[in-house]
C-alpha cells in the first residue's frame, strides 16, 4: 500500500534514508511483522521517522490508538518544544504537573478521587466564578487532549502505568529504546521487608500483600473522611494520597512478583531482600501481546536480548566519519585495583586534550568517586575551569557546563540525554569504559544466568552512545578520546556488538599518541 508521507512530514523534505525507513516500517506491517527495530545513528532523524510513521498509522489505517514513547523524560520535553511535533498531544507523568491551589502539591498527589470532585472543591471555595484553579489544571488539560487523539506521546513509565495509555493502545513507537529492558525489569523490582521467608517466598509475598491491602484500605477511610476546608487541609489530604500511591504501587508489585513466580521467569533475592528479574523477555512479550505493531528505535538497539522475532531496519550513519572520530589512547587501566596510579596521567592527558580548543570539553567518568579522583588530580589551572559533577543536584551541574564559556565537566550517568550540538563541544572524552559493577551480587547472578551478554552489551551501547554527545548534526563535528586501557581488550572480545559506523570511526592510537609527544 502507497503513502503519502511526504504530506504529513512539517519539513521542507527528508533526510537521505528516513523516507526509505519509514517505507520499511510500514511494508513490514503489511507483510504481518508485529516488532520492528529501527537502527537509526545519531543526526539520522529516527524521531521524525516515528512521528511520519505515527500519523500515517492514525489517520490513514485508521489505528484505534498509537503512541510514541521513549524511558527517557528529557525527549519528551524536547517534542514538546518543537514546533514541528506540536499537533502531537503530549501526556508527561504526573509527578511533572504540580497542582494549581497548592503548588507544593504534585498531580500524583491529588486527593481528590476524581476530577468532578476537584471542580466541586474549586466551586465551593471560591467566590470569584471566573477563578476555577482545578478547571485550569495543566494535568488535565494534557490527559484530555491525549485520550482525544488516536496519536500521541508519553513517558514510557507513564504508559506502563496507566491504563488510559496502555489498554487501548494498537501502536507503540519506542525511540531511544537501548535501556528499555532495564527498565521492564526495574518495573518488577521491589524491597521487600526483611520478615519475608526466602524459603516460601511466594506464601510469604502473598501475606505481605495482604497487609499492604489491609494498611490501603485504612488510608483510603481516613482520606474518605478527611474534610477539606482550607489549603492545609488540602495539603494534609495529599500527604495521605501520597503514601496510598506508594504502598499501591508496592502492592502492584507483589503481584508482578506472585506471577513471575507462578511463570517460573528467572529472578534473583538479594541480600537485602529485592526481588529482581534476570531478564526482561517475559515482561516485554506480556507487554506487546494485545498490539498490533511495535517499534523500537535506537543507534545502539538492544531488542535482541528480549526479543527473538524482529525485523531489523537500518539507516545509514548521516554524519561524515572525519566529523566524528573516535581516538584511543590508553593512559591506564581505570579497574578498581589501578585506577589510584591512572588518575594523574588521566587527568593530566584530559587537561592537555582541552588545551587544543579551550571550549568546553564532555568527560564521562562512570562513576561519582572517579570523577572526584579525576579532579583531585587536575592542576590548580585544571581544577578552576573543571565541573564536577554534583550527586545530589545533577541538573545544577549540567546548566553551569551548557552555561559557561569554557569548561571540563567531570559527568557521571550522562551518556544519553544529552544533546552538544555546535562548534562549543568540539571535544568528548570516555575516562572509563563504562562496565557495570561486576561485584554487585546482581550483576554476578545475571552474568551467571547469560554468560556476561548484558554485561557487555550495556558496555558497548554506553560507549556508543558517549561517543554521540557531542557531534548531533550532519554539519556538526567533535573528537572523542577513550583513554582507559581496559578498551582493548573489551573491544577484541565485544567486536561483533560494534556496528560498522562505529568501528569505521575508530582510529589507531598511535597517530594519535605522536600529537602530543
Amino acid at each position: 500500500m502507497n503513502h503519502d508521507i511526504d504530506y504529513y512530514n512539517p519539513y521542507p523534505s527528508f533526510q537521505p534514508g528516513q523516507a526509505e525507513a519509514i517505507n520499511q516500517m510500514l511494508s513490514a506491517l503489511d507483510d504481518g511483522r508485529k516488532v520492528v527495530e529501527l537502527n537509526a545513528p545519531t543526526a539520522s532523524g529516527k524521531s521524525l521517522d516515528l512521528y511520519v510513521l505515527g500519523l500515517v498509522l492514525s489517520k490513514e489505517l485508521d489505528m484505534d490508538k498509537t503512541i510514541y514513547s521513549t524511558p527517557l523524560v528529557s525527549l519528551v520535553d524536547q517534542l514538546g518544544y518543537t514546533k514541528e511535533f506540536s499537533n502531537m498531544p503530549i501526556l508527561k507523568g504526573k509527578r511533572n504537573y504540580l497542582c494549581n491551589l497548592v503548588p507544593s502539591i504534585m498531580a500524583d498527589d491529588c486527593p481528590f478521587k476524581n476530577f468532578g470532585d476537584a471542580l466541586v472543591y474549586c466551586k465551593q471555595e471560591r467566590d470569584d466564578e471566573e477563578c476555577k484553579p482545578c478547571k485550569d489544571c495543566l494535568y488535565q488539560k494534557d490527559r484530555a487532549r491525549f485520550k482525544a487523539s488516536k496519536f500521541g506521546a508519553t513517558t514510557f513509565a507513564r504508559y506502563l502505568v496507566d491504563p488510559a495509555c496502555h489498554s487501548n493502545c494498537r501502536a507503540l513507537l519506542i525511540d531511544e529504546s537501548a535501556g528499555l529492558e532495564k527498565t521492564l525489569v526495574d518495573w518488577s523490582t521491589l524491597k521487600l521487608p526483611a520478615t519475608i521467608d526466602k524459603h516460601h517466598l511466594r506464601s510469604s509475598v502473598v501475606a505481605y500483600n495482604q497487609e499492604l491491602m489491609e494498611q490501603i484500605k485504612a488510608l483510603e477511610k481516613k482520606l474518605a473522611g478527611n474534610c477539606m476546608k482550607n489549603s492545609g487541609d488540602l495539603q494534609n489530604a495529599s500527604e495521605l494520597q501520597k503514601n496510598l500511591n506508594r504502598l499501591n504501587r508496592e502492592s502492584a508489585k507483589c503481584h508482578k512478583i506472585i506471577h513471575h513466580i507462578d511463570s517460573e521467569h528467572k529472578y534473583f533475592l538479594d541480600s537485602e531482600m529485592r526481588f529482581r528479574l534476570l531478564e526482561g523477555k517475559s515482561e516485554f512479550s506480556e507487554m506487546i501481546e494485545h498490539l498490533d505493531f511495535v517499534v523500537l528505535a535506537s543507534g545502539t538497539p538492544t531488542t535482541g536480548i528480549y526479543c527473538d522475532d524482529f525485523q531489523q531496519i537500518n539507516i545509514q550513519h548521516p554524519i561524515p566519519i572525519a566529523s566524528r572520530l573516535i581516538h584511543y589512547i590508553p593512559i591506564g587501566s581505570m579497574a578498581y585495583k589501578e585506577r589510584q596510579a591512572t588518575a594523574p596521567k588521566m587527568a593530566a592527558m584530559i587537561e592537555k586534550l582541552h588545551a587544543k580548543s579551550h571550549k568546553k570539553t564532555m568527560v564521562h567518568c562512570g562513576a561519582y568517586n572517579i570523577a572526584r579522583m579525576l579532579y583531585d588530580n587536575m592542576t590548580r589551572e585544571g581544577r578552576k575551569i573543571a565541573i564536577l559533577q554534583d550527586q545530589k543536584d545533577r541538573e545544577a551541574s549540567k546548566t553551569r557546563f551548557l552555561s559557561c564559556s569554557e569548561g571540563i565537566f567531570l559527568s557521571v550517568a550522562y551518556s544519553e540525554g544529552l544533546d552538544l550540538k555546535g562548534e562549543e563541544y568540539p571535544l568528548n572524552i570516555i575516562a572509563k569504559v563504562p562496565f557495570e559493577n561486576i561485584g554487585d551480587e546482581f550483576i554476578k547472578a545475571r552474568n551467571a544466568n547469560d554468560n556476561y551478554k548484558r554485561y557487555n552489551l550495556f558496555a558497548a551501547v554506553e560507549v556508543m552512545q558517549a561517543a554521540g554527545r557531542c557531534t548531533r548534526t550532519v554539519s556538526d563535528f567533535s573528537d572523542t578520546y577513550i583513554l582507559d586501557e581496559s578498551w582493548k581488550q573489551f573491544f577484541g572480545r565485544s567486536r561483533k556488538l560494534f556496528p560498522s559506523w562505529f568501528t569505521a570511526a575508530l582510529k589507531s592510537h598511535n597517530s594519535v599518541l605522536e600529537d602530543f609527544a
